[in-house]
């Protein structure tokens, strides 16, 4: 038991770091077990509580028109106990509903969302309160719940939802006097509740979506080429730094502009990511090898966004990298920091990757 225990904490952290590329629109299928239950003022009042063996289940088709909102056509089954007055009565409940969903985070791993619509109902009460009501019924609903997704990988993830269900009828609990006040509205009608969980399986995916690369490095999905990057490279990178020689001491750097290709942060924020610290090492040797050069440290960014914010995680991002350069000795002295936001473009801001060339850090050498 333990080891399966250390199986699914290791599962978790791993997922973490996960971050499954968002698409632009989907299709998806769900399904998953629901725990529904009576939730009317007429079952308090007659004193009447939710059986434990409540049980139910689902399966959903879902098309997501854009990263924040979706519809969903489901089916659901609800098998419901209530107990009142030495009477047990039993609720067969089938449902085909037609939801709006809204993402409000679709960039996170996990994501809250709305979801509201309506659907019909199919019904069937056995050993009711009034035994007039032992009958099948035809009624609709109105739904209104919320959710969160968890993205666990490319194309599955993990659904939990709590939807508070308002029927078109008051027979659904087999009590049907008409004075009863309940439903979402104040209204005569039955309500109750489905609290669910399940897997989504996302089977066709759209163009990959731009959304969640605002202010972030390099990407994937929207990486220059390599002719790019070379280019950018020669245009800014001294010969002395690049070329391959054997020297006897060490090459003195010139007054000129380094521009370190693949300093890339977490989402929105000032974090390095992992494939940053080997460049950022190849930057501390060669500071190394020339002490008395002294270097501004420039963070540039693309112009998604607002100016005054760019400039912001500019001079945070250029921070975040001297803050590493002093912690592997460089004399802070050496070190200035400036952020120009998107002040300076390198490429076409117009294109996903003109701005990957300019969300960059570069180091401008000095007079000594």
């Amino acid at each position: 038991m333990n080891g399966f225990k250390k199986v699914i904490i290791l599962f978790f952290f791993l997922t973490l770091n996960i971050f499954p590329q968002l698409a632009r629109d989907s299709w998806s299928l769900g399904f998953g077990v629901s725990y529904p239950r009576l939730m009317s003022i007429s079952s308090l009042q007659t004193g009447a509580w939710a059986g434990i063996g409540n049980y139910g289940g689902y399966l959903t088709l879902q098309r997501n028109f854009s990263e924040h909102v979706a519809l969903r056509l489901s089916g659901n089954y609800s098998y419901m106990i209530t107990e009142s007055i030495n009477r047990t009565q039993a609720i067969n409940l089938a449902a085909a509903d037609f939801d709006l969903l809204y993402y409000f985070v679709p960039c996170e791993v996990l994501t809250p969302y709305l979801a509201t619509g309506f659907g019909g109902i199919l019904f069937a009460n056995d050993n009711s309160l009034l035994t007039k009501l032992d009958v099948t019924y035809l009624e609709y609903q109105f739904n209104l719940g919320i959710g969160a997704e968890w993205r666990f990988s490319e194309n599955w993830s993990l659904r939990a939802e709590g939807i508070y269900h308002t029927s078109s009828t008051n027979k659904l609990d087999g009590y049907d006097n008409p004075g009863e006040d309940k439903g979402l509205f104040g209204g005569n009608s039955d309500t109750y509740i489905t609290l669910s969980a399940g897997v989504q399986f996302y089977f066709s995916k759209g163009e990959p979506s731009a959304l969640c690369d605002l202010y972030d490095g390099i990407t994937i999905n929207e990486c220059p080429s390599l002719d790019e990057i070379e280019e950018l490279i020669i245009k800014h990178t001294p010969k002395e730094i690049v070329k391959e020689v054997v020297v006897e001491k060490p090459v003195e750097v010139k007054k000129s502009q380094w521009v370190l290709v693949g300093v890339n942060f977490q989402f929105n924020s000032a974090q390095l990511t992992p494939e940053s610290y080997p460049i950022l090492f190849y930057a501390v040797q060669n500071l190394n090898e020339n002490p008395d050069t002294k270097v501004e440290i420039q963070g540039h960014t693309d112009n998604i966004g607002s100016e005054q914010y760019n400039m912001k995680l500019s001079e945070e991002r250029a921070q975040t990298v001297r803050d590493y350069l002093v912690a592997k000795g460089i004399d802070p002295s050496r070190l200035t920091v400036k952020g120009y936001g998107e002040s300076m473009p390198v490429a076409d801001n117009s294109t996903p990757e003109g701005r990957s060339l300019n969300r960059r850090i570069e180091f401008k050498v000095l007079e000594k």
